[in-house]
């Protein structure tokens, strides 16, 4: 290795230099979630993620707009909001990933079995 005017900086030939970092091989990671995960694991994971957002968006929503002047939504609207959520939930994401968006729900399904430990 050559040396330059400061005694302790030493300078690295252009060949042993490295321009390009190191990737990762994502080969592996990818095996192993798919030997730990069913095929269509992360299309349930972004299903469960849509329809609780969806579920707890229109919930608070509607109590929100209900405290605020109940002549926009009544009270009986806003527990009404939650209840057809859930139903249209169910029917729009329930055929993906088995409309868990209640996690007492998905534990309850694991605990008697109905649900693999895994996708909990």
């Amino acid at each position: 290795m050559a040396t330059t005017d400061h005694p302790n900086e030493l300078v690295v030939p252009m060949d042993q230099q490295n321009p390009t970092p190191q990737k990762p091989n994502i080969g592996l990671v990818s095996k192993s979630f798919q030997q730990h995960y069913p095929p269509g694991f992360p299309r349930k994971v972004f299903a469960e993620i849509i329809a609780t957002y969806l579920l707890v968006f229109v919930t608070c929503g509607a109590a929100a707009i209900s405290s605020i002047d109940e002549h926009k939504i009544s009270r009986l609207g806003a527990s009404v909001a939650g209840g057809l959520i859930v139903t249209v939930m169910i029917y729009a994401v329930g055929h993906v990933s088995g409309a868990h968006m209640n996690p007492s729900v998905t534990l309850a399904f694991a605990a008697v079995r109905h649900f693999p430990w895994k996708q909990v």
